[in-house]
């Protein structure tokens, strides 16, 4: 019995070092990956915020992580710094979406609030009542301020700190962009990843790629960004995680291979 993504190729643009959970699950698939990392994550040019931040720890009554790689490079900022994670772990913690709050746990323990929804936009609602309170948000320098300002509407008192940069992916040349075969279906899992790949694609002469190709996002965030675009995403994840961008892409191939 063949495999239900035997033949299809499924480019991949997470950053170098986060896409193996992806690839191994389209292979068990069947599917052939076609790896193009459209943005580069690195830390901070300047830590002092963060190390500022980091000491005025006791004064938060919330941090709030919206990506692994918050998580990552904040914990391993207080390491450097010496300062022990029971700091953070006396604080109340939120993460968002289930690969978040494990990386969380795994370095410091499970977070006291996930939303239901896998969103910054639900956060405000998952965490209650906040006036009064003092929020703190280890986040990417390029981080949507949707949720900040959102929080302070309702009269908490945020602090964000770029914990990590985003940008382009200097290290893919445009030759090996043009060298890939044309993928069946195009994945998405951030909205700098939607900017990078157009304009990577843009650069190699492929740009009808994201016209032609069928493209699944993460989540409505990064749909939006692919709207903006110009284009239109074939279909949106349910759950806005790894797995559930998978689940996407087999509901994307069976839709179009019922008669």
């Amino acid at each position: 019995m063949a495999l239900p993504l035997a033949h299809k190729r499924v480019l991949v643009t997470r950053p170098k070092g986060q896409a193996e959970e992806l690839v191994l699950s389209l292979k068990a698939l069947g599917a052939e990956s076609l790896v193009l990392p459209t943005i580069a994550i690195l830390p901070p040019e300047d830590w002092r915020p963060v190390d500022e931040a980091i000491a005025a720890l006791p004064r938060f009554d919330w941090v709030v992580f919206t990506s692994v790689n918050g998580v990552r490079y904040f914990t391993e900022r207080m390491e450097t710094l010496r300062v022990p994670m029971s700091t953070l772990a006396e604080r109340r913690l939120a993460a968002i979406g289930p690969a978040t709050a494990s990386a969380l746990a795994r370095v410091c323990r499970p977070p006291d609030v996930l939303p239901e929804q896998f969103l910054s936009d639900a956060l405000p609602d998952a965490l209650r009542c906040v006036q009064g309170l003092r929020i703190l948000l280890p986040r990417a320098d390029i981080a949507r301020k949707e949720m900040a300002s959102e929080l302070q509407r309702r009269g908490a008192e945020v602090v964000e700190v770029a914990v990590y940069r985003v940008q382009q992916e200097m290290g893919v040349g445009t030759i090996a962009v043009s060298n890939l075969p044309t993928p069946d279906l195009i994945t998405l899992t951030s909205p700098s990843a939607a900017r990078s790949l157009a304009k990577m694609l843009e650069e190699a002469g492929r740009a009808n790629w994201l016209a032609q190709v069928p493209i699944i996002c993460i989540g409505p965030i990064t749909a939006d960004a692919v709207r903006e675009l110009g284009y239109q995403p074939a279909r949106v994840a349910t759950e806005h995680t790894i797995q559930g961008l998978v689940q996407a892409i087999l509901e994307e191939v069976k839709c179009h291979a019922d008669p």
